[in-house]
């Protein structure tokens, strides 16, 4: 299961839906005025999938679930816990942080497990074991911090897609 919480300030906070919008994400199990802290992933992902055809109906799901993580992360950003955040990264630097995105999953998400490989300078790979993720919703929020973070400038790419985990590849502008 996923921190519920994140949805919260997707939805809540960033998207605010109305309407149509909300009575369909209230379809799928997700409700938008009493949010749950923690929600079964395939009921996050219907309610992603729902936001995806809503904010961006001119794109393809994996790019508008890609826009949707990096909205969220710009939008994050300007959170306390999110400045808190900011600090942190910088401080350690983007190596040290892509190496701890596993201990960061751990606290956040329950169900996921990440194991990160150093490929080279700059370049990692990421292979999330779970059910019911959003492999372009984490590129994305991984692409939209990091962008939002002007010392870094990582890119995220989707290599494996399979029903029990996916696998990215990230790697740093310029290595």
């Amino acid at each position: 299961m996923t921190d519920g919480s994140v949805f919260e300030a997707l939805f809540a906070r960033l998207l605010q839906p109305q309407g149509a919008f909300r009575e369909e994400l209230r379809a799928t199990g997700y409700d938008p005025d009493f949010p749950d802290l923690r929600y079964p992933n395939a009921v996050l992902l219907a309610a992603l999938d729902v936001a995806a055809r809503h904010v961006y109906p001119e794109l393809s799901r994996e790019q508008a679930h890609r826009k949707l993580g990096q909205r969220f992360t710009d939008r994050y950003f300007t959170t306390i816990l999110g400045r808190i955040t900011r600090t942190l990264v910088l401080s350690l630097g983007v190596d040290r942080f892509v190496m701890q995105i596993p201990k960061i999953v751990h606290l956040s998400a329950t169900g996921v497990t990440v194991t990160v490989r150093k490929l080279g300078p700059g370049q990692f790979q990421l292979v999330y074991a779970c059910e019911a993720q959003s492999p372009d919703f984490i590129a994305g929020s991984l692409e939209g911090g990091v962008d939002n973070l002007s010392a870094f400038n990582l890119r995220a790419e989707v290599v494996r897609r399979e029903p029990d985990g996916f696998e990215l590849r990230l790697k740093k502008a310029g290595a």
